[in-house]
């Protein structure tokens, strides 16, 4: 018998020097199938930003205002960005922008000012950088048409990466899940089954696919799938926090207990202690 938990759970997303990234998903025992479209996530950081130059980031709901300063940091910047005629000082506060963005979890505007360092540099490298930061307002969006809008630009920019380089499997990964909350969700399925054809141990494929297995209440699935990637990095808090989920929503109590308190024992980031005492509060 299922168990109402709420889970803090994560999605793998391909951030530049980090294998995972944070976004929170909210699990219950809702019922959600792959040949659904469902969204990704829920938390709601950004309002669509209009892909112009003069567009404005002060009044967009990200969760919270921009503080005074916050506000002049980038005001400041974007001030200087739009006087620039130089494309390597365009680039460098291009950049300054991304990072300030980023910093305040404005990740809708960081993917913007991201986008504009590819239109001047279309490297390898920047045009990743653009993609996983529209990959992020796509996971944060709570909004479907907003976080279909971050999606389809994620998805384009994923695509130009597989284009320069077809073995970019952290490219193709992310776009597989931009995929499934459209109405056709299987096309993203196909890709992550493509990428752990080519590297049976790629971490982010299977924790995506363990994900999705959990999306559509098939525990014993994402089970396997998350005892695999611990296997291969026994120190995946993450994954062990999501089997200890779904070892309880199989009642296998015993098991999940083991599990959660490793993660409680290990860990030293206070979500993941969160999510693993809410666990086991719900275990009987």
């Amino acid at each position: 018998m299922q168990k109402s938990f709420i889970l803090i759970i994560v999605v793998a997303i391909g951030t530049v020097g980090a294998l995972y990234s944070l976004p929170k998903v909210v699990v219950s025992d809702e019922k959600k199938t792959l040949e659904q479209p469902s969204q990704v996530a829920t938390a709601n950081r950004d309002k669509a930003v209009q892909p112009t130059e003069t567009h404005t980031d002060t009044d967009e709901d990200h969760g919270s205002a921009l503080t005074p300063q916050q506000s002049k940091v980038v005001d400041e910047l974007r001030a200087k960005f739009l006087g620039s005629s130089d494309k390597k000082g365009k680039i460098e506060l291009a950049n300054k922008l991304v990072a300030s963005f980023t910093e305040f979890t404005k990740y809708d505007s960081a993917a913007y000012y991201a986008e504009e360092v590819v239109k001047l540099d279309a490297s390898e490298s920047n045009i990743m950088k653009a993609a996983d930061l529209y990959y992020e307002a796509f996971t944060y969006a709570v909004d479907n048409g907003k976080s279909a809008k971050m999606g389809e630009k994620a998805r384009a920019l994923y695509q130009d990466v597989l284009n320069k380089n077809p073995d970019n499997l952290l490219a193709k990964t992310n776009m597989a899940m931009t995929y499934v909350s459209t109405s056709t969700p299987m096309q993203g399925i196909m890709l992550l089954r493509e990428v752990i054809a080519k590297e049976p141990e790629f971490e982010p494929a299977l924790f995506n696919l363990g994900i999705l297995s959990i999306r559509s209440n098939q525990f014993g699935k994402a089970v396997e799938r998350f005892k695999q990637i611990l296997k291969i990095n026994p120190a995946n808090a993450k994954a062990a926090l999501n089997l200890g989920y779904c070892l309880a929503e199989l009642d296998r109590n015993e098991e999940a207990r083991k599990i959660l308190e490793k993660v409680l024992a290990n860990t030293k980031d206070p979500q993941e202690k969160a999510a693993a005492n809410e666990i086991l509060s719900k275990l009987k």
